[in-house]
């Protein structure tokens, strides 16, 4: 059977001219190289070299081959770089997780901040909702995410970026008091739309329940929706008011307005978020660029 270490023999005889001295170079005994040389011979029928006492010539046959033959193990050096350089880049990709809500408020902005300081890196966008930040980084889809704290998992680590309070978007058709900050009495009698805060347990609607009680403010009802967005389509179309983070409401949407309370609302923090057995170079500088970005802003 044909096989690399035959071809590798071969070429060192060749180059060498000898059989003692391509031994010597291939770390092998002189018998071992000689029967491989013969088997050579043996699989292609033909004879490849010509040996005296002193040296070692190529008949045509061997001349021919020993292209070849160094054009095949060049190519398979080759694989090895290739492979090589493939991790090498797979390293220069970054895989970012990221709440919707987050694409049209700070993530332009922090992209930027840490791309200037590695512009060889190759970010690729991974959406999730609050419900699938937790699946999505524990399942190994995405390096490092953007979560909406808590984050509660043993597998994952996380460090706070920024706390921020919620707004109110309310229908712009509302006759709302004009001054801002408005009371939180606006919303006595009015429909409340939550959504998750950031799992399955908590929502906007159990936190607000708590701070409307705790200022005797009774709502007519509640709707419960997935996505802030969707929140703000019933809000946008008169069903209701929503609370959301102050960060979005920089999210221009016809048919709302957006108001901030009087009295201390909730607050809601944004965290970084990645797996404690998968702490790399790249996810360290990203930690570090989004801390220095959020002390600066």
């Amino acid at each position: 059977m044909l096989d690399i270490k035959k071809l590798r023999y071969f070429v060192a005889v060749a180059e060498e001219g000898h059989f003692g001295r391509a031994a010597t170079r291939l770390g092998i005994s002189q018998p071992p190289l000689s029967d491989h040389i013969q088997q050579l011979e043996g699989l292609l029928q033909t004879t490849l070299l010509h040996r005296t006492t002193r040296r070692v010539s190529l008949t045509q046959e061997g001349m021919a081959l020993l292209q070849h033959a160094r054009k095949i193990l060049s190519d398979i050096d080759q694989c090895a770089q290739v492979v090589q350089q493939s991790n090498s880049q797979q390293n220069l990709i970054l895989r970012l997780g990221i709440l919707h809500a987050h694409t049209y408020t700070f993530l332009p902005n922090l992209l930027r901040h840490y791309l200037r300081a590695h512009p060889a890196m190759r970010i690729e966008l991974v959406e999730y909702t609050t419900r699938e930040q937790v699946d999505t980084l524990v399942g190994e889809q995405v390096d490092v995410g953007l979560v909406r704290e808590p984050v509660n998992h043993p597998a994952l680590k996380t460090v706070r970026l920024f706390t921020e309070h919620y707004a109110l978007a309310a229908p712009a058709e509302w006759r709302l008091p004009r001054t801002t900050p408005i009371p939180v009495s606006v919303v006595h009698d009015k429909t409340l739309i939550g959504y998750p805060s950031h799992d399955d347990k908590r929502s906007t609607r159990s936190l607000f329940r708590d701070y409307l009680q705790r200022h005797q403010v009774k709502p007519a009802g509640f709707i419960e929706v997935r996505t802030m967005h969707a929140a703000l389509a019933l809000v946008a179309a008169g069903l209701g008011c929503a609370p959301v983070p102050e960060s979005q409401t920089s999210m221009q949407f016809p048919g709302l307005k957006y108001h901030r309370f009087k009295e201390i609302p909730p607050r809601l923090s944004v965290g970084l978020a990645w797996r404690e057995d998968h702490s790399t170079a790249p996810i360290a500088d990203f930690k570090k660029a989004a801390l220095e970005f959020f002390t600066l802003t």
